[in-house]
């Protein structure tokens, strides 16, 4: 059974030597495999997959994707296990992590910078000057390193979150996701609650830009795009603000205003 050196597991969550992974074969295959278990070193833990979505990026990596430049043979790395947007529950834990408990639900975001290139220490760590270099501490986790497909991944503690139960695991595949229209809304944007927002293309990120929008007070929120019926449910639907507020830790008002919605011909 599963017991690597300096590794703390639990009776509670027995973890197999063993797991099943989905791997990489000729452009455009996926197939079934074994693999070994991975192992967490320091700052890192042991997730056990228990849901993952698949992104667009996943099928360009399937067909010719990041293994291929970083990692690859010919056409790329065979063994490769791709995938990103996962969720699962914390399976080991690594020499010396505290930061988390066995069998804590959480949520991942997929880099992991090596935290000592000049673009880590400034916080750009998804631009890290070591990227594909796993050895030098970085990971991005079904880019560079093995992902999501799998019944096991290792990540570093700081690209875990916290899954509150009233959230499911289908909805907790898309924390990071959500991130990334917080991050345009308040980083980039600097949004203010009561400013109006308008988001170009009702895709599944754009359909997210909205609903956090919504959640911090933006108002009217006006979108565009040609998925009528899924984006008009969206926009008109009373928000969830509360479950939006404990994704994002934002104080926006549980009042959500009142959105408009704009559609092509």
């Amino acid at each position: 059974m599963y017991q690597p050196p300096g590794v703390k597991t639990s009776p509670d969550l027995a973890v197999p030597d063993l797991m099943k992974a989905w791997v990489l074969g000729d452009p455009d295959q996926l197939f079934l495999r074994e693999k070994p278990t991975p192992i967490p070193s320091r700052a890192e833990v042991l997730v056990r997959i228990d849901a993952v979505a698949i992104c667009a990026t996943d099928l360009e990596i399937i067909h010719a994707g990041s293994p291929a430049s970083i990692q690859g043979g010919a056409p790329f790395n065979k063994n490769f296990t791709p995938g990103h947007e996962y969720m699962g529950t914390v399976a080991a834990l690594g020499p010396d992590v505290d930061e988390f408990k066995i069998g804590e639900r959480i949520s991942v975001e997929i880099h992991a910078g090596c935290g000592q290139c000049k673009r880590c220490r400034q916080g750009m760590y998804t631009s890290c000057l070591n990227y594909g270099k796993p050895e030098k501490g970085h990971r991005a986790n079904g880019f560079t390193t093995d992902g999501g497909f799998a019944e096991y991944a290792v990540n570093h503690i700081n690209t875990l979150a916290r899954v509150p139960d009233s959230m499911s695991d289908a909805e907790a595949t898309l924390v990071v996701t959500a991130g990334t229209s917080m991050y345009g809304l308040t980083e980039l944007g600097g949004l203010v609650a009561g400013e109006s927002v308008v988001v170009i293309g009702p895709g599944p990120i754009g359909l997210l830009a909205v609903a956090v929008a919504k959640a911090l007070g933006a108002s009217p929120v006006i979108l565009t795009g040609t998925r009528n019926a899924m984006a008009s449910r969206l926009i008109r639907e009373p928000a969830h603000t509360e479950q939006y507020r404990s994704l994002i830790s934002s104080s926006a008002s549980s009042a959500c205003a009142e959105a408009w919605c704009t559609t092509d011909p």
